[in-house]
């Protein structure tokens, strides 16, 4: 970058918009539009457009974006796909250069919808102006008290994951996701139908944003320069930001799905996508529920990298040391081989006879010793131990009763540099303010042991990727 700033910078940051298609019926969609920019203390200049509403919120409220007494730096068009394109020409009147078109039924409905979609484009161009979708709810900005969205916000967490889609990915799992999934995220860009900005736009942003260390990117097709969008990956990586990739549309079925959904033509080899991937240094994964834990435990773990793949792992259940091991070995991480005094150190919490050291059966020395010193002494000893590069640990929930103090000790090897993950089955770290508190000082917590060793693994991989 050479210093000028991004053209994306003003539909994040804008100091003034209109809402074309603001309402005062809280039960409609639209209601939040304006709502939330309110709710969060937006400190921006808000313009509401509806035809015949006089005030919104408290707003003063305009007929058309044509009669607002300055040219705004960003217009919000939410209104029927019918109606999308005659409001985009009084935006190109007036002389507005940003606008997100949320209504949907333009490339992905038929040869009609395509045909105005054009229609709109060649405005854009005609007329100098730049374009967040159609068929896009976009953007938020958390820092920034800024987001256009149909769910009522109450509160976001501020982190420094920052997500693009290709289509509302997030939607449906709005409210999950920023409550008991406990998300925290800088800024998301949903970039719908892409007519005009589109993955490597929004991906060289995030690239150069300060606040954005780890970037999350959910596409059905690469729309702008493939090569650009793998060298950004690169240049991401050389910056230190963690890069994670869900392509969507990879058999033929699904492609034909994405082009319904968002009019995506997902051309070229998936082999080549994944190979040319990897070299560029970003994982990719294959889920949306992978998608997710992966992307949030990164962020939580902060700028911690592993030096190594030996993971030191204590689970309740003895069987389930046996399928962590496995799990482990075929995600390319290793059982650590600690040292004899680490041994040494564990044999006070042993049970009457030697166990193994790794994994460690937290059920049957917990039969025998009380559960807080075989904790503190696990975890103490994994630390020291310079065979260790990561630790995973399993917390019962009935644990969760003690003091919060306790829960310190998960600090110390996220202090020395060693990743640490912990697993309380069936939990989300937001269900409880321990977890959460946990989370805040890197050490991000998980439903399963699988998700826990998923994001250690997913560290490895972009620590080590050349």
């Amino acid at each position: 970058m050479d210093g000028s700033e991004h053209f994306l910078e003003k539909f994040v940051k804008p100091e003034s918009l209109a809402v074309v298609g603001a309402t005062n019926n809280p039960n409609r969609n639209n209601y939040n539009l304006v709502a939330n920019l309110v709710n969060l203390k937006y400190d921006g200049r808000i313009y509401p457009v509806h035809p015949k509403e006089k005030e919104i919120l408290g707003l003063k409220t305009y007929p058309s974006v044509k009669d607002i007494e300055e040219v705004v730096e960003l217009a919000v068009i939410s209104v029927s796909y019918s109606q999308t394109p005659k409001v985009l020409e009084e935006c190109a009147q007036k002389g507005i250069k940003r606008v997100t078109l949320i209504a949907g039924g333009f490339s992905e409905a038929g040869q009609e919808g395509k045909k105005a979609q054009k229609k709109m484009a060649d405005l854009l161009r005609e007329n100098g102006m730049r374009a967040i979708g159609p068929n896009a709810l976009s953007p938020i900005n958390v820092p920034g008290k800024f987001a256009i969205c149909f769910h009522a916000i109450k509160r976001i967490k501020q982190g420094n994951l920052s997500l693009i889609f290709q289509s509302g990915l997030y939607e449906a799992r709005f409210d999950w996701l920023f409550s008991e999934f406990n998300l925290h995220i800088n800024k998301l860009i949903d970039l719908g139908n892409k007519m005009d900005i589109n993955e490597v736009d929004a991906l060289s942003y995030l690239v150069q944003d300060p606040e954005t260390l780890v970037i999350g990117i959910h596409m059905e097709s690469i729309s702008g320069d493939g090569r650009q969008f793998f060298q950004l990956a690169r240049e991401a990586k050389k910056k230190g930001k963690r890069v994670v990739v869900i392509k969507t549309g990879r058999t033929m079925a699904g492609a034909k799905a994405a082009a319904s959904h968002t009019g995506a033509m997902v051309r070229g080899s998936d082999v080549v996508f994944d190979g040319a991937l990897k070299q560029s240094g970003a994982i990719r994964v294959d889920t949306i529920e992978e998608f997710f834990d992966t992307t949030r435990g990164l962020d939580r773990f902060g700028t911690l990298s592993p030096k190594g793949n030996r993971v030191a792992i204590a689970m309740l259940p003895g069987g389930m040391g046996v399928m962590i091991t496995d799990l482990c070995e075929r995600a390319g991480l290793v059982l650590a081989g600690v040292q004899e005094t680490t041994v040494d150190k564990l044999r006070k919490v042993f049970p009457p006879w030697d166990i193994a050291p790794n994994p460690w059966d937290l059920g049957v020395t917990m039969q025998f010793t009380d559960p807080m010193s075989i904790y503190q002494t696990w975890v103490e000893s994994m630390t020291n131990d310079p065979n260790v590069d990561m630790l995973a640990c399993q917390v019962p929930d009935r644990m969760l009763l003690l003091p919060k103090e306790f829960f310190e000790i998960f600090f110390r090897p996220v202090k020395a540099g060693k990743p640490t993950a912990i697993w309380v089955t069936g939990m989300d770290s937001g269900s409880h303010e321990i977890l959460e508190w946990l989370e805040e000082n890197n050490v991000p917590v998980f439903r399963s042991p699988e998700k826990a060793i998923q994001a250690l693994v997913a560290l490895y991989q972009l620590a080590r990727v050349a």
